[in-house]
């Protein structure tokens, strides 16, 4: 289900297609709707659950893009800075200063991290757990008749298959937690999740054809 490892270490760029959409779908998000995210950026993280259903669950989760590593603690510290200078105002001036901030930041694709994307959840979450278990999993990106930027995008069902890394601290744990604290405000008893892109398919329409 979750297919197999392509490299050594597990892991594969996204595929060029992927990341170019991702990067514009959220820059047309900053620009056209305040920030409201696009279902494209909400993929069904399926985990193994041996004994439920077919063996697996599927869970709604909202995903982020990690800053390439070369940049990474810089954008940590603009995100901290923002959320720090507006803390006194609440957090609407949070928001806005973030909003303000990220509708230059998703630009090129080079800016960001080529292999994997995140998420935050409650460490505790049943699909945490089944990730502490066995960190195979896979995201599905399914977007039909749903309003995006550009013509042709609106139909797309892709499946990334990841190698999941839980992360309680660390550079990755930081950048995640400070980006997500400037639109939800400061969690406790949180991991982040780096997905690792292990191999990836195209799944429209009942097909599975392996994207590069």
């Amino acid at each position: 289900m979750f297919g197999v490892r392509r490299r050594a270490n597990g892991v594969e760029p996204l595929p060029e297609e992927f990341l170019e959409w991702q990067v514009a779908l959220r820059r047309w998000t900053m620009l056209e709707r305040d920030g409201t995210p696009h279902v494209g950026v909400a993929p069904v993280l399926l985990v193994r659950r041996p004994g439920v259903g077919p063996g697996a669950t599927g869970h709604s989760i909202v995903c982020g893009l990690l800053p390439a590593e070369d940049v990474l603690d810089r954008k940590t510290e603009e995100f901290r800075a923002i959320y720090e200078a507006e803390r006194a105002a609440g957090a609407r001036a949070i928001y806005d200063r973030g909003i303000a901030y990220l509708r230059d930041y998703y630009s090129e694709t080079s800016a960001f991290d080529p292999t994997s994307v995140t998420t935050l959840l409650p460490q505790d979450s049943p699909a945490v757990v089944a990730l502490r278990v066995d960190w195979r999993c896979a995201l599905i990106f399914h977007v039909f008749n749903d309003r995006g930027p550009g013509d042709g995008e609106s139909y797309r069902c892709l499946q990334l298959n990841c190698r999941a890394e839980l992360l309680q601290s660390g550079p990755v744990y930081d950048n995640v937690w400070w980006h997500n604290a400037l639109f939800h405000g400061a969690v406790e008893d949180h991991v982040v999740v780096r997905f690792r892109c292990q191999s990836a398919y195209d799944t429209l329409f009942g097909g599975l054809t392996a994207m590069a």
